[in-house]
């Protein structure tokens, strides 16, 4: 990524006003991405009435979103670095409206992994075009207090998906509400070419050429190479993979099932986990930024009690709706520290491989999203349709991976780095 020799530290109230105004597409956009691959939890049981869907079928149809925002994670670092985030996002936004016009109008399975994976490609920028504007515009000691203040902001996507989505879905329809999120998209398209500028007022611009893909990807190797990364790697493909697994796809059905809520009830108790999620970006953010040097520290906590609130859910959460939305809510505050994954890779590597370390990291949580959802239909779908038995053995499955993830994290962080 190219680096810059100063970063403006955003002290003067034009700075900050700046970067805000900048910033804002950029939130819209992520906040629709946070929204597209949260809404399945919501859409589970009309799909399975309206199209018959299965639940190792859900697991594909949410799936096929993470696999191809995996994918062009690469892509993505190159052409930050080659013309920008406005330039890189807005485009693939507009794919992200193609996307959820197919997905309005799938009428098969196999349709609807088609639109959801063309959103998850269109989608796959405004993360990490966020990230690269808060290392062009933000003071390196405020980075991790910026990146988590973006995502618990952009997580007002994951909140619309709960109560919101619930009543729109039962009074317009899923249809009709996927053709007003395709204008709501054409017009972040519109605000990101407006309003969003790659580097600060007074700052000169470098040439966006950048790096040869050949040289971008001899990069890549060499950050791959650093075994922090890999530990991060590791914990990134479970910590937040595994909190979507559970609000973005299968804590609905399980709310529906397992306690036999409607549409509007699951969407409460998904809205106290939401709540969770939009709590700790901020509060991680700020502790490491308080307690310096203590990133590594923090990760581990968050994970292992993550583990264990997952183990948790699935031998105390049926015994009523209170503990498990209790569990949920801790669930979503513990997961949400996903963003010290970020701040810690750009520890781990030199200054102008932090680029290359923050799409690596992107690559192995939204492969763990993949993976893991689809593992998790599996186990679901090979018990009787809506017993508890299912979604129990789904939660001590995410349970042990995030226990093996934090033990190896800590273990392996202990070591000199590499």
């Amino acid at each position: 990524m190219t680096q810059h020799p100063t970063t403006p530290s955003l002290s003067s109230s034009h700075g900050l006003k700046a970067f805000l105004t900048v910033l804002i597409p950029i939130l819209l956009a992520f906040s629709l991405s946070q929204f597209f691959r949260s809404a399945q939890a919501l859409l589970a049981e009309p799909l399975r009435v309206e199209l018959t869907v299965s639940p190792e079928q859900l697991g594909l149809i949410s799936g096929s979103f993470h696999f191809a925002f995996a994918l062009m994670q690469i892509p993505v670092g190159v052409m930050l670095d080659r013309y920008g985030p406005r330039l890189t996002n807005g485009c693939l936004m507009l794919a992200t409206v193609v996307g959820v016009l197919i997905f309005a109008n799938a009428q098969s399975v196999v349709g609807l992994m088609i639109g959801q994976a063309v959103i998850g490609l269109g989608c796959s920028a405004a993360f990490m075009s966020a990230l690269v504007l808060a290392a062009r515009w933000v003071a390196p000691e405020k980075f991790a207090a910026t990146s988590g203040l973006i995502v618990s902001f952009s997580l007002l996507g994951v909140l619309a998906s709960a109560t919101p989505l619930a009543a729109l879905v039962e009074t317009h329809g899923w249809r009709m509400v996927y053709y007003g999120l395709a204008g709501l998209s054409v017009f972040a398209v519109i605000l990101d070419f407006l309003l969003v500028r790659d580097t600060p007022p007074g700052r000169a611009k470098t040439d966006q050429k950048g790096e040869t893909v050949v040289e971008a990807l001899r990069g890549m190797v060499s950050v791959w190479k650093n075994r922090q990364v890999w530990l991060l790697c590791g914990v990134a493909f479970f910590s937040y993979p595994t909190i979507l697994t559970v609000r973005g796809l299968w804590g609905g059905p399980y709310l529906h099932d397992v306690f036999d809520l409607g549409p509007v009830g699951v969407g409460n108790i998904l809205l106290i986990m939401t709540i969770g999620m939009i709590l700790g970006p901020p509060t991680y953010g700020q502790l490491s930024r308080k307690w310096a040097g203590k990133t590594h520290g923090l990760i581990v906590f968050a994970v292992l009690v993550g583990a264990v609130t997952c183990l948790l859910q699935a031998f105390v959460g049926p015994v009523g709706i209170g503990v498990a939305a209790l569990l949920l809510l801790l669930h979503g505050f513990l997961g949400s520290s996903a963003t010290l994954n970020y701040a810690a890779s750009r520890e781990a590597v030199a200054e102008h491989q932090i680029g290359r370390a923050l799409t690596t990291i992107n690559l192995a949580t939204f492969a763990g999203l993949f993976v893991l959802q689809g593992i998790a239909g599996l186990i679901i779908g090979r018990f009787d349709a809506g017993a508890p038995d299912g979604y129990r053995w789904m939660f001590i499955f995410l349970g042990i991976g995030l226990g093996l993830a934090g033990t190896c994290f800590w273990f392996g962080a202990r070591r000199k780095k590499g």
